[in-house]
C-alpha cells in the first residue's frame, strides 16, 4: 500500500486527511497521463459517487482538476460502484473514478481509481500519483482553449447498467416479495427499479439519502431493520446494500 492509496483506493475523513486540494491534484493528473494516449490530448473520463455530502465537493474537484488537464469527463452522478466499473469497459473509456467509502460513516469518504478494463488501476499509477500530489513530480502543463476539457451528463449510463442487470436474472420474481434496505446510498437509485421489472413486490426502507443518514444504524452492516421487515411483512427474502 502506498502513502494515501490502500486496498480500496484513497480514503479518509472529508476535508481532514482526504482534501478537496488531494482530489483536484487526483483529477489533474489522471487527466495529464491518460491524455498522453490520445493524439488530441483528450483522455475521457467517468465519474459516479454515492450519497455522501461530501461526495458532491469532491466530484467538482475532480472535474476542474481533470478538464484543467484536457480530459472530458461524463457525470453518472449518484449510482453503485460496480455500475461505473461496468460503463467504464463497455463504453471504452481511458478510465473511472468512484467517490464513495462504502460501509464507513457519512464524515469518511474515498476516492477510487478504475482502469478501462473496469478493474482497479494499477499500482504504478497510483504511485505517479502519490509523488504528484506529493511535489516529487514536476508540474503538469494546463489545457488551453479548445483543449481545455468539458463536463457531459452520463446518467444514461447509470440505465444501461440496470438493463445489464436485468439481463443477469435466469428466472422471474413475479409474485415474490422481496425486502430491500438501500441503506440511504447509491442502491437506492438502482434496486427497486431493477426488482420491480423482473416483477417482484418490493418493501423498501432506508432509500431517503440526505447526505449524512448514508450507513447510519442500517443496510448490510446494520441488518436489524430489515430482519423486522421480513418478518413483519411475511416477505421471501431480503437484501441489505451498503
Amino acid at each position: 500500500m502506498g502513502k494515501y492509496f490502500g486496498t480500496d483506493g484513497f480514503r479518509g475523513e472529508a476535508n481532514v486527511n482526504l482534501t478537496v486540494e488531494h482530489a483536484y491534484k487526483v483529477g489533474r493528473y489522471l487527466g495529464y497521463y491518460y491524455g498522453k494516449n490520445h493524439p488530441d490530448g483528450k483522455a475521457a473520463v467517468v465519474i459516479g459517487k454515492d450519497t455522501r455530502r461530501s461526495s458532491y465537493m469532491f466530484e467538482y474537484s475532480l472535474v476542474a482538476g481533470l478538464t484543467a488537464s484536457g480530459a472530458d469527463v461524463y457525470l453518472m452522478h449518484v449510482t453503485p460502484t460496480p455500475s461505473v466499473s461496468y460503463i467504464v469497459r463497455i463504453d471504452e473509456f481511458d478510465c473511472g473514478i468512484m467517490i464513495s467509502a462504502s460501509h464507513n460513516p457519512y464524515y469518511d469518504n474515498g476516492i477510487k481509481i478504475i482502469n478501462g478494463q473496469g478493474s482497479k488501476v494499477e499500482a504504478d499509477v497510483e504511485n505517479e500519483i502519490e509523488a504528484y500530489i506529493d511535489g516529487e513530480i514536476g508540474e503538469i502543463p494546463f489545457a488551453e482553449r479548445e483543449k481545455i476539457g468539458r463536463t457531459i451528463d452520463y446518467a444514461m449510463g447509470r440505465k444501461r447498467y440496470i438493463g445489464y442487470l436485468m439481463t443477469l436474472a435466469t428466472r422471474s420474481y413475479k409474485h415474490k416479495r422481496i425486502g430491500l434496505d438501500c441503506a440511504n446510498g447509491a442502491s437506492s437509485t438502482v434496486a427497486k427499479a431493477v426488482f420491480e421489472a423482473l416483477g417482484a413486490k418490493t418493501y423498501v426502507i432506508n432509500n431517503e439519502p440526505d447526505g449524512i443518514n448514508i450507513n447510519e444504524n442500517c443496510g448490510s452492516t446494520h441488518i436489524e431493520q430489515l430482519q423486522q421487515l421480513v418478518k413483519d411483512k411475511q416477505l421471501d427474502i431480503g437484501f441489505a446494500y451498503d
